[in-house]
Parts: structure tokens; sequence; C-alpha cells
């Protein structure tokens, strides 16, 4: 015969067994206790979180042989009936393949049934978001008013997916995803109670590995407890799952760090030679950012951290000072990246060495994204070696910065923007105007004949020739001031009030051909000191 998988096995027996969901079991025992039990459930959670556990427990409440109780003795015949799954007064159906409109029919026939055992007959319908619309047509009046003895609980990955009309006759339940510390403390204790020797780091690898989901983590060490003879290690997990070793990841985050293309190229050819799936290895490489990620948020506490074994929490601090949080970021938008481009067809191995190269050499990505980073690197370089080394090992230390002349500033110094003068606006007005015309092209037309006349502080004049007092009147209301004050801004770099007057002496031109992208980007450069970036 066929031995009890440790999953069955280790079903929770009471309530207070069931982890992770307390605000479940307390409201199901105060229900029991009251005796305001409802005639219809609805357990929603993710796979593996205790759904038809908690429902095969209420049915042991309700039908125990010791009466209605919130903690079931679990040796009279009904309790071990239903954890054996022999009671005929618990009938557990599932709906992926019993979705029909007969399936829900017979159910309607049979309700009527008084329980065989126990004062009450439950069913249990899992995937219920599997049933068919005529289906669940048909389940809305028996589930509305059901006989007295009758319960029903509707387990659910996907409850979104259950129609409006059936969720409004259930009392619903969301069942939590619990945290991997959580997992590791039941395999832990199936661990001890069944003399499985495991390492804490080879438990610690398959609560990470399991998701939040119980089932999947036990059924890891049962497997495990046949594959290995003797004491299972570490290496042992990682083998059977297929999981990177934490070594792995933290070299690949060492070597972007060092924005070391070269070696980031060899590193993944060296992955593709041991046979690592590189869509694996992208995932599991995202949830080290994330850990390294929220110690730069949380001041380097690991309070935060997941299941994370204490030898790895020291190296995670130090990697968090290795690159910006920015950095990190866009590493993992990168990958994730990488990720949809592979769901979508594309070869994994050339995903995800695109984003390495992305990530190592931001200055050939062309995302806008990546300006970021290249200004970045700017003012590493423009702050010497030593100050460069020194930023890296510290997220919050200053960093020296260039201005517009490349000039270079101290930590805590503003960078001068380059000297204004009239004859520079001027020079550049053209170029001012084509900002305004993106904006606002009726204001651009009454800008047509105007020109910069005085500059007084941050106090710029344009002046309009004799007969434009029409246009100086319009140019002065504050919608259109203000957008002349925004291009000047953008062109400059500084804070410029606007002044308009009416100046005789200033003949009309005719409107003159807008300059091209080029010329735009020259004259700019040559007017401002700017430097292409």
């Amino acid at each position: 015969m066929s031995g009890l998988s440790l999953y069955r096995k280790y079903r929770p027996a009471t309530f207070a067994e069931v982890v992770g969901q307390e605000h479940v079991t307390r409201t199901l025992a105060n229900a029991i206790a009251a005796g305001k039990v409802s005639h219809a459930y609805l357990f929603a959670g993710s796979r593996g979180t205790g759904k038809t556990s908690t429902a095969k427990l209420l049915a042991k409440a309700l039908n125990c042989a010791e009466g209605s109780t919130v903690e079931p003795c679990g040796k009279c015949e009904s309790c071990t009936g239903i954890s054996a799954g022999t009671s005929l007064d618990v009938i557990e159906m599932d709906a992926a393949s019993n979705r029909g409109i007969d399936d829900i029919r017979d159910i309607r026939d049979k309700v009527a049934f008084s329980p065989v055992g126990g004062p009450a007959k439950v069913y249990i319908l899992d995937e219920a978001h599997m049933l068919t619309k005529e289906a669940s047509n048909a389940f809305l009046k028996v589930l509305e008013e059901p006989p007295a003895h009758v319960i029903f609980v509707l387990c659910t990955t996907e409850a979104h997916k259950v129609i409006p009309t059936i969720r409004s006759r259930c009392q619903k339940f969301e069942f939590r995803r619990p945290s991997a510390d959580m997992v590791l403390k039941v395999l832990e204790r199936i661990a001890a109670a069944e003399g499985i020797a495991i390492d804490e780091a080879g438990l610690t690898a398959i609560a990470r590995n399991s998701a939040g989901a119980f089932r999947d983590a036990i059924g890891t060490l049962d497997q495990l407890a046949s594959y290995c003879d003797g004491e299972i290690s570490q290496a042992d997990v990682l083998s059977l799952l297929g999981v990177t070793p934490s070594d792995l990841l933290f070299e690949a985050v060492d070597i972007v760090s060092e924005e070391d293309v070269r070696g980031a190229l060899l590193f993944i050819d060296h992955l593709a030679g041991q046979g690592r799936d590189p869509e694996q290895f992208a995932a599991e490489l995202i949830g080290h950012l994330r850990h390294i990620f929220l110690l730069q948020q949380l001041d380097d506490d690991a309070a935060g951290l997941d299941a994370v074994p204490a030898e790895e929490i020291s190296r995670l601090q130090s990697q968090s000072r290795l690159m910006t949080p920015a950095r990190v970021m866009r590493f993992i938008e990168l990958l994730l990246k990488a990720q949809g481009e592979v769901r979508l067809g594309s070869d994994p191995r050339l995903q995800l060495e695109l984003a390495f190269i992305a990530i190592t050499r931001p200055e050939i990505d062309m995302s806008t994204k990546s300006l970021l980073f290249r200004l970045e690197r700017l003012e590493k370089n423009a702050a010497g070696p030593a100050e460069s080394a020194g930023a890296a090992c510290s997220r919050d230390a200053p960093v020296a910065a260039a201005d517009e002349a490349g000039r270079v500033t101290a930590p805590g110094e503003t960078a001068a923007p380059p000297e204004l003068t009239l004859e520079k606006i001027a020079r550049a007005w053209g170029v001012i105007l084509t900002q305004v015309k993106k904006k606002k092209i009726p204001l651009y037309s009454l800008l047509q004949e105007s020109r910069p006349v005085d500059l007084n502080g941050n106090v710029l004049t344009i002046g309009f020739p004799a007969g434009a007092g029409f246009h100086k009147g319009q140019v002065e209301k504050p919608a259109y001031a203000a957008i002349v004050t925004e291009a000047l801004k953008e062109m400059t770099g500084a804070d410029i009030q606007l002044a308009c007057a009416v100046n005789p002496g200033l003949a009309a031109v005719k409107e003159s051909k807008p300059p091209n992208s080029e010329e735009v980007i020259a004259m700019i450069m040559e007017e401002f000191e700017a430097e292409e970036i």
C-alpha cells in the first residue's frame, strides 16, 4: 500500500493549527461557539494556503460526536471519516471537472436528504470559478435558500471569476499568502516529527521556493526525504529544485556594480555551461535585488527580509552600498522586461544578456531612464577617482557635481549657472520663440515683432514696435506671460520675470523660418555654454 503523503498527514487538525489565517479561523470559531454558522462561505486565496483544510475543519467542528465544538476530537467516526475522505456527510466536488448544469442539478436534487451521521451536510466545491455560466445560474436558488442542515463552502483561487450573484450570497474570506518565515516554521515542525535530518539552510531554500504555498513546501520536503540518504543538505535542495546558489546571485551583482560588461557576458556563458535556465535565474536575481533595495530603504534593517539566512544578511548589506537605489530599480525593470520578452517567444539567453549589457553600459541604452545613470557617471568622473570611489561605498555621501561650463563644485554647494546677458538672450531669441510655438501658436505670432531690449537683474524687457500695442497687451496677460517665462527658464535655466514695452524705434520684422533641430542644439551649446551629455 502506498504511504500517506506528508501534506495530507500533517493537515491542520484544529483551527489553532492553521497558520497565517487567524482572521478566518477566529471568525469561524466565534460563529460555531455562538451557533451562527452561515449557510454559504467563499474561501478565496492562492494555492496551498489552507482553503480546503479549513473547510474540512469546519465540517469536523459541526459534526463531531462531542457536538458542535471549536475543537473537534479528531477520534470519533465522523472526524476520522472526514479526514480520510469517506464521510457521507461531507461531499467534496471539483468544479473543474464537474462544471456543467447537470452536475449542479444533481446537487440540487440531493440537498434535501438528511445527513447520515451528524447534524450538518457540508458541500465543498473546489475551484468554484470554473462553473459554467449556466451552471452558476442554476446554483443560485439552492445556494440562497438551502435546507437548514446544508452548508456550502466554495473554494477558489480566482474569486473575481465567480459571478457576483454567487459572491453576494456567501460570506467571503480572503486567505492570505503566508510569509517564508511561516512556511519555514511548519517545515521545521514536520521535519522534527518525522525525524528528517535537514539543515536550516535547506529548509530555508524550500520555504523561499514555495512562494507561500504550504502544500508545495511540504511536498518538496517529502520528495527530498525519499531522494536523499542520510542528512539533506542545502546543495541537495538546490539540485532538486533547480534553484540558483546564492553565491552566483552575489557574483552577478558584483559584476554589475563594477560595470564590467565583458565579465557579465562571460558570467552568463558560465550559467549556460552549467545548464541553468536564464528565465529562472532572472526571477531569482530579481528577488535578490529586492532584498538589496529593501535594505537600502530600511537603512540596513534586515527585519523586513523574509527567510534570509543569517550568514547572507551581512553580504546583502555590503552589496546594498555598491549601487544607488535608482540603479537597483533600473536593473529590476530591465530583468522584468526581459522576462516579458521571453514570454512573447524571444530567446531567454539573449534577453538576459541584453539586460546585463544595458545596466553595465547605460550609454548604449536608448531608454530615457538611462539618462539618470549617464548623469550619475558624469558626476563620478567630475568628482575624481578618490571621491568617486567613496561615493560608491556610501549611498548617503554627497557627490561632487559639474555645472554647465564643466566647473566642479564641492559637495553642499550649488553649481552656478552660466552668466546671462542681454546679448546672449537676443541672439537666442529665435530658439526661445520656437519653444513658445510648441506651447501656444497664437502667442508665437504675437511675439514675432518683439525683441529683447533690456535685462535688469532677473527682469527681461521685450520691446514691440510702434503700432503693436495690441500685441503687447496680449503678451502681458498672465497666462501668456507664464508661457514665455517657462520657455525662458527651459532655455536658460534661470527664473526670469517678463516686462513689455512699446519701443517706437524698433522696426517691425518679417517672420523668419524657424531653425531646425541641429541649429537649435548648436545655438544652445554656443550661447549658454552647454555640454552634450
